[in-house]
């Protein structure tokens, strides 16, 4: 059989093996065999590039097959380029250059983008390793092709894209040396390239409008797909080429660009290519000639592109339309981030002189019914309200009143539209079901929206505190009024209008009034005391416009604050808001006994609870924010607050969160009292209360048994709630418990050190002369904490498998996670709620309840316990026998109970007590405690660690899995682990730890604290990694830590540990930890050769697990240098250790040796050159990420190095890209045999 013969054949083989993997109704096996058949022919066939040139050619075969004929010869290229022979190369070069000079099909016919891309790709691999040395009239070839059409035009296009990706955008190129070739190469014709493109958007849009003119349609689309091709493949240069090309001929590019903003044809592309541009970074002589886009005429051409109106009876028009406003808003945002980056830096750059069409185009586009184009617009505003420079110019000054009006009804909530309803083309309603899939993601978008919109009125209120507050002044009037004038509608829901007005009003009125005190120019207080006297004026009995009106007064009680420093001749201001006080004081107290008009509707007693809590919580917030303005009508608001908790009518209103919440607000005000005496006699009244309940329990809190007996664990659940003595014994505990809470929280001394030492709160001075405090706390709740503890142990006791056996059949699952904790962990968004909200869901059962009870009462204790180290001082640790009390009764059962109970336990508890802990106090306290816990952590997290690893090792963890148990136990493990790290670094090291230590999650549970936690999950800065892991010394408690044998053992053990445990950022965490430990022991002689070896093989089973990510991977190779320069000279074994790595060169570990014998570099800094042989060493051990796994390694062999350029770019302008044949000496391979 002929060689053509033989081609033919292997290609109608190959045809139906394609076909049969392609086919629906092929069974599976077939299908299988079919593909292998293929793969094999690709890897073993001398003839692939033949057959596949010969399927892609033949137009008896369907595209698919084509296709795979493509692929064939982009495989031989990538794969077998260094093996084939001259001849192959120069055959398969010509046959792709005629593929591409005639062409694949119709540059209009989208269905064959497929094989189109294929062929570019063909030519692009074959650039990588030819071009320029041995290719040198490559750029006369393609601009060659250009002229045999459009279709050609758009292949040759595709190229340049594909190239300047690989190249430049992705680099994606396997060799180093050909990227650099190419880039120099692209760099050294970039004027002709430019031209090129410049030439070819010119011709083939004047064609489009031609033959669009003649009714020419496929030929004009044919032009229309050129321009578009054209258009992106500039996107792909403009983001990296030298500002001169960008900007040659006098901006005719960006001049270009601008005129297709207004051509619906090609708008789109225009505005992706003007938006790499806009964005582009780098320094003031590259971003200034991007202001030339400020000129009148571009600004012309941007603004009418914005207003053009789609044919509002086309949804495509609409959807295009929208599409192109998404990304114009990008260019326009990288328009005004140069501008804010320049204005003001360099004499002459100032508000440009056309800016005012910039500002109404923006203005505009903040109308639009679309939501996220009015975002898109509202974070330009917000770039340059921050701007000192343009906030302050006369242009915006006079654009703040007209914006804060367009801004102000997009702050109103939206509703989500019903599905069923078709909605009219165009609307708001009509983007929101375009763009939003769920009622719950279009919810969370639009909060973030929100926030953003009223950072708006924020920010405007720095620069005209005056508009803004005579805009809200304004509407609030017109609600009083308007509110004043209706019926009373006491069955109003936050869905109706008239609310949600009212909601966008207070979120706006505490927007600009947070910043009223930032400001010189403020509004008059006499106007903003008559505001507030307007709010309470009027009376409803409608719980929601009551709350409504309550956040009202809170945001302009700032005017209360001003009125008390504004001092008159005849003091009227500081009379007026003296005397408004007590009105505000009672509109609180009101709402805290406000009766629904109809008791027994469910949603109005839900919406005066509602009204109640708000209430509560107003009055936390008055006594946070201004407690020395309260502090004269103390004995009032307390005299009230005594008569409403004992009075058995609105007692029984009050729940237990609203009782705690008002007597927190008590003990916020009694803090500035300045007398230690007071405020102690003051603290007992509140505790005494509780006193004789912590007593009650004791019997209660003796065992496990005892307890679920008490709370009725042991029992079925009981569906009638009231007639359930174990729930009053449940809600006496947790207001004995939040009572405590409230007082460790909130009760302090002063801050003035002054006023703490004239009012009696000074007992000492710390070594360093620092004043001693005592809390006015401490003996009442001091001999509570040991009923508190014993509540702790109990909980623990919970897990023992006596206790688990005791539980009744209904409450057998009572120890699972709660639901919300379980989406925090795993971070799935919660839908923002208004707390108002009526909505009855449905009625918890008694199983929900009592897991309620069981949450609460145990982020309580830890939350008590956590805040009692930094409240109380040194009274606290200073107490006999604590560390014992800690290890029997909070580490208690620790090794039985489950990894979420143990978090806050580490978290919430531990954190914030070793952080707290006075240095005297270490060896007594901390050593023990350390002591007992590193042991059982680093077994623990050991076993764990080995169980998550067997899950992913048996398949039952993979990236489909989203909700099973073992993919939480895993998130579990992981946040676990990196938390206890975090605490080991605070001990060891020291660190920051604010009011933060507790957790979002634990913090929504422990009621009645304004919640201002937040996770410490965070992934840790880069930088500051680099810098903690190179300058970190121990700690003086680290040192004793370190010097006990026992802990120091543990410790090592659990960071080496973790540096190969399957977490990156647990990794991180580690190696962070692990450097000055390692320095610490190695200076102290603490090492021994065991110690050294599994230190050092730690690090290189990181590099096996961490090593392919790029972070991970620095900080392992920095650890392993600084390890090996520490432990080498003594411990020569490890030199040992590096022999064992697979296929190490033994010259290279000599070498190393030889780096590492050479004084180390001053100040932990760690010699690079040493870093990149320890990295070759390592190069072996290193992981490879899943998507590596199973490639063939491409080669791309170097060519000879190309001569330099006397100057890139220079003096090419007027070159013809046609001309262009640099380097034409080197043409060597295709030169003599085309």
């Amino acid at each position: 059989m002929s060689q053509h013969g033989v081609t033919e054949a292997l290609a109608a083989e190959l045809a139906k093996a394609v076909d049969l993997i392609l086919h629906p109704m092929t069974v599976q096996q077939a299908r299988l065999e079919a593909h292998m058949a293929c793969e094999r022919f690709k890897d073993e066939s001398p003839m692939c590039a033949q057959v596949g040139l010969y399927l892609a050619n033949s137009t008896q075969y369907n595209q698919q097959v084509r296709h795979f004929g493509l692929q064939l010869i982009e495989y031989t290229i990538k794969f077998k380029w260094n093996c084939i022979t001259h001849e192959e190369k120069v055959y398969i070069k010509d046959n792709a250059m005629k593929m591409l000079n005639s062409g694949v099909g119709p540059a209009e016919d989208r269905t064959l983008m497929h094989l189109k891309d294929a062929l570019s790709r063909i030519i692009v691999e074959m650039i990588k390793r030819e071009w320029p040395q041995q290719w040198s009239d490559l750029l006369p070839e393609l601009s060659l092709a250009c002229n045999a059409g459009e279709a050609q035009t758009e292949l040759v296009l595709m190229v340049f894209l594909r190239l300047v990706e690989d190249v430049a955008l992705l680099q994606t190129i396997e060799s180093n040396q050909r990227r650099k070739d190419m880039y120099q190469a692209l760099n050294n014709n970039m004027n002709d390239i430019f031209e090129f493109f410049l030439r070819l958007i010119e011709q083939h849009v004047t064609a489009f409008r031609e033959t669009t003119r003649l009714g020419n349609f496929q030929q004009a689309n044919a032009h229309s797909r050129v321009v578009e091709m054209v258009l992106l493949t500039m996107s792909g240069f403009v983001e990296w080429v030298s500002i001169q090309h960008i900007m040659s001929s006098n901006g005719k590019l960006m001049h270009f660009l601008c005129i297709l903003l207004n051509d619906k044809a090609f708008q789109c592309n225009a505005a992706e290519c003007l938006g790499q541009i806009t964005n582009r970074k780098g320094q003031t002589k590259e971003r200034k000639p991007l202001l030339h886009l400020y000129g009148e005429e571009p600004l012309r051409y941007i603004y009418t592109a914005s207003q053009m109106q789609p044919d509002l009876s086309s949804a495509q028009s609409i959807e295009q339309q929208h599409t192109f406003l998404k990304k114009l808003l990008q260019m326009l945002n990288g328009l005004v981030q140069q501008l804010v980056a320049l204005w003001g830096k360099e004499e002459g750059i100032q508000r440009p002189a056309h800016l005012e069409i910039m500002f109404e185009c923006l203005l505009l586009l903040v109308q639009h019914p679309s939501l996220s184009v009015a975002h898109g617009a509202a974070l330009n505003w917000q770039l340059l309200l921050k701007h000192e420079g343009c906030s302050k110019d006369y242009l915006m000054v006079n654009y703040i009143p007209k914006l804060i009006h367009t801004i102000a009804p997009r702050i109103v909530k939206l509703p989500y539209p019903q599905q069923q309803q078709q909605q009219q083309l165009g609307t708001t309603d009509y983007y929101i079901q375009l763009e939003y899939d769920s009622e719950e993601e279009f919810a969370v978008y639009f909060f973030r929206c929100r926030t953003d919109f009223l950072e708006i009125f924020r920010q405007a209120t720095l620069v005209q505190p005056l508009v803004t507050y005579g805009y809200c002044e304004q509407w609030l009037q017109s609600r009083l009024r308007l509110t004043q004038a209706s019926p009373d509608n006491g069955n109003c829901s936050v869905h109706d209008p008239m609310y949600l007005e009212w909601d966008a009003l207070v979120c706006v009125l505490d927007g600009v009034l947070s910043r009223i005190l930032l400001v010189s120019e403020r509004p008059s207080v006499a106007n903003g005391l008559r505001l507030l006297g307007d709010c309470l004026k009027l009376e409803t009995q409608n719980p929601l416009i009551y709350s409504i009106l309550l956040s009202c007064i809170s945001a302009l009680f700032v005017f209360l604050s001003m009125s008390s420093c504004q001092l008159t001749s005849n003091n009227c201001v500081a009379m007026s808001g003296v005397a408004l006080l007590p009105r505000v004081l009672d509109k609180i107290f009101r709402a805290l006994v406000l009766k629904p008009p109809n008791e027994q509707e469910r949603v109005q007693l839900k919406a005066a609870k509602n009204l109640r809590r708000h209430a509560a919580s107003l009055l936390v917030k008055l006594a946070h924010k201004y407690p020395l303005l309260l502090l004269p009508v103390f004995e009032q608001i307390n005299t009230h607050v005594e008569c409403l908790l004992k009075d058995p009518a609105s007692g029984a209103q009050l729940d237990r969160l609203m009782r705690t919440t008002l007597q927190e607000a008590l003990i916020l005000i009694s803090n500035h009292f300045g007398d230690f005496e007071r405020q102690t006699l003051f603290i007992e009244h509140i505790v005494q209360q509780k006193r004789n309940e912590w007593l009650h329990f004791g019997d209660a809190f003796k065992s496990p048994l005892q307890f679920m007996h008490y709370i009725g664990l042991d029992k079925p659940p009981v569906l009638n709630i009231e007639s359930d003595p174990s729930v009053a014994h449940r809600m006496r505990i947790l207001d004995a418990l939040h009572v405590v809470l409230g007082v460790i929280k909130r009760c302090t001394w002063p801050d003035d050190p002054d006023r703490a030492q004239r009012g009696g709160f000074v007992i000492g001075c710390t070594d360093v002369g620092n004043p001693i405090c005592r809390n006015p706390a401490t003996n009442h709740v001091v001999p509570l904490l040991s009923h508190v503890l014993s509540l702790m142990r109990v909980l623990n006791e919970l897990f023992r498998p006596e206790a688990l056996a005791a539980l009744s059949e209904g409450y057998r699952n009572i120890h699972g996670m709660l639901e919300h904790e379980k989406k925090l962990l795993m971070a799935i968004c919660a839908v923002p709620a208004d707390p108002l909200d009526t909505t009855i869901k449905t009625e918890p059962t008694a199983f929900e309840k009592m897991q309620s009870f069981m949450s609460l009462v145990t982020e309580g204790c830890y939350h008590l316990m956590g805040s009692a180290g930094p409240s109380l001082g040194r009274d606290l640790y200073q107490l006999v026998g604590l560390s014992d009390a800690i290890i029997s009764n909070v580490f208690s059962c620790v090794d039985i109970i489950p990894d979420y109970r143990l978090r806050p336990i580490i978290r919430v508890f531990f954190k914030p007590f070793v952080y707290s802990c006075p240095p005297s106090f270490y060896d007594s306290v901390l050593v023990p405690l350390f002591a007992h816990l590193t042991p059982l952590m680093c077994e623990r997290l050991t076993r764990r660690w080995h169980y998550i690893s067997a899950l992913y090792e048996s398949g039952q963890l993979n990236g489909d899995a989203t909700d099973t148990q073992e993919v939480l136990e895993d998130q579990l493990n992981r946040t676990l682990t990196r938390e206890y790290l975090d605490v080991l670094k605070i001990a060891l090291v020291g660190g920051q730890i604010g009011a933060d230590h507790v957790s979002a999650a634990g913090g929504a549970n422990v009621v009645a604290m304004e919640n201002e936690e937040h996770s410490m999950d965070s992934a840790p800065q880069t930088r500051a990694s680099q810098t903690a892991l190179l300058s970190d010394i121990i700690s003086d408690l680290g040192s004793k830590l370190l010097r006990h044998g026992h802990i120091s053992n543990y410790i090592l053990m659990t960071l080496l540990k973790a540096i190969a445990w399957n977490d990156g950022m647990c990794s991180m965490k580690a190696v962070n930890i692990a450097a000055p430990v390692m320095r610490f022991l190695a200076g102290e002689q603490l090492m021994d050769e065991n110690k050294a070896v599994s230190a050092f093989t730690a690090v290189l089973q990181g590099m096996q697990v961490h090593g392919q990510h790029e972070a991970n991977q620095s900080g392992l190779i920095t650890l392993g240098v600084q390890f090996y320069e520490l432990l080498r000279p003594k411990f020569p074994i490890l030199s040992e250790v590096l022999q064992h790595i697979p296929s190490v060169n033994a010259a290279d570990v000599q070498k190393f040796d030889e780096k590492i014998s050479v004084a180390p570099v001053k100040g932990n800094k760690v010699d690079r050159a040493k870093k990149d042989i320890f990295k070759k060493l390592t190069a072996q051990l290193v992981g490879r990420s899943v998507n590596q796994l199973f490639r063939h390694e491409v080669q791309i062999a170097n060519l000879p190095p190309m001569p330099k350029p006397a100057a890139v770019g220079g003096g090419a302008g007027s070159k013809d890209i046609m001309d262009s044949n640099q380097n034409s000496h080197l043409g060597k391979l295709f030169g003599s045999e085309k």
